[in-house]
């Protein structure tokens, strides 16, 4: 938000950060989790089915304020532990994801890297042209 200077100077300009919510439930619903705060939802990933065994991360959404906080991460590895708990790999579609699962070794035993339907160069080993 963006407001002008109360002193009377309108060559100043006021920046105001919209506050962080501290009160946040994460909870599943369907293929993903959402964040909700008090006033409704500020953040979600969501999966997609690529096969019997394998779920692509098509989704993550924060609001502004949640924008690249560990909040982010947290609802990652949610749907990784979730993944490995019922024995499945995951192609990281979104950006995030993607960035996530190159940056960190720690999603080496979940990450699908394979020329399925939905993956993309960064997550296939090779790519075939046909």
């Amino acid at each position: 938000m963006t407001e002008r200077n109360r002193t009377g100077n309108d060559d100043v300009i006021v920046q105001r950060q919209e506050p962080i919510e501290t009160e946040l439930e994460i909870e599943k619903q369907g293929n993903g989790f959402i964040v909700r705060g008090i006033g409704g939802q500020v953040g979600e990933i969501s999966y997609k089915l690529a096969d019997v065994g394998t779920w692509v991360i098509d989704r993550i959404h924060m609001d502004a304020p949640y924008n690249g906080t560990e909040l982010e991460r947290q609802l990652l590895d949610l749907v990784v532990e979730e993944a490995r708990d019922k024995g499945r790999k995951i192609i990281p579609s979104a950006p995030y994801a993607l960035e996530q699962f190159k940056e960190n070794a720690e999603y080496d035993d979940v990450w699908e890297r394979s020329e399925k339907e939905f993956s993309d160069t960064y997550s296939s080993n090779s790519v075939s042209s046909s």
